[in-house]
């Protein structure tokens, strides 16, 4: 069956030959495959043959060209992106991991988390109080804009000087961060002055964006296809002459 197989193959590509060559050699068997006419298909062969390689050459160089466009247009989006990606996580940090729980107030490194409100840790005022008539703790949190949260703790569960300590490692915090929030507003700036430049540097974009242009006025304004096509269409003309059918 394999034998056999490998017969029809054969078999299938050769008819297949055959009538690809009558088809780019038409009038007919003998203008197609004797030997008498070899020099009028050598000669069409080679017009065909001439074409085909100015115009892939236009081709290839062409597409060399806006393959390079492509890339400098993909480098400068990255880049872009890249400060726009570092902008974002400047403006909007997260509250970063947990540091200490302590009753419904959660420290994060960069954020208080009061039941399920977020509230700003940079400029935060912390203030500590012991109700003197009872045994229990007060912390006191001042947003910024002077809005307050209090966390009341009775002494059986937290003890006083837990909460103290506590305060103030959310007070300590609080100054880091607005340190950091200083830090983060000159980093800020630096980066949308970065950004800007980034969106202007489009020199290689307009570079390679002229070279693809200048290649394909090159193309354009070569002489050699027009003759090259000239001559194809002279090879055509003398097959036609000679059998009466003009090849493609």
């Amino acid at each position: 069956m394999t034998a056999i197989w490998w017969v029809v193959v054969l078999v299938g590509l050769g008819m297949g030959w055959m009538v690809s060559r009558l088809v780019r050699y038409p009038g007919g068997w003998a203008y197609a495959f004797h030997e008498e006419h070899q020099e009028e298909r050598q000669a069409l062969a080679d017009a065909r043959s001439a074409v085909r390689k100015l115009r892939e050459t236009a081709r290839r160089e062409t597409t060399q060209a806006q393959t390079a466009v492509k890339r400098a247009e993909w480098a400068h989006r990255r880049q872009v992106r890249r400060v726009e990606s570092e902008l974002e996580q400047l403006r909007n940090p997260d509250r970063g991991a947990l540091v200490e729980q302590l009753g419904g107030i959660a420290l994060h490194e960069h954020a208080v988390l009061v039941g399920g409100d977020e509230l700003e840790l940079a400029g935060m005022e912390v203030r500590f109080e012991l109700a003197k008539s009872s045994h229990v703790s007060y912390v006191y949190l001042t947003q910024p804009d002077g809005r307050q949260h209090m966390e009341r703790y009775e002494d059986e569960e937290f003890p006083e000087d837990t909460v103290r300590r506590f305060s103030v490692q959310v007070q300590n915090a609080a100054a880091a961060a607005r340190r950091l929030s200083e830090k983060r507003a000159e980093d800020i700036r630096v980066l949308e002055g970065k950004l800007g430049e980034a969106r202007e540097a489009t020199g290689p974009v307009e570079a390679a964006q002229e070279r693809l242009e200048k290649t394909r006025a090159r193309h354009d304004a070569d002489p050699k296809l027009p003759r090259a096509r000239a001559a194809l269409d002279d090879a055509r003309k003398e097959w036609q002459d000679l059998t009466g059918r003009r090849p493609l």
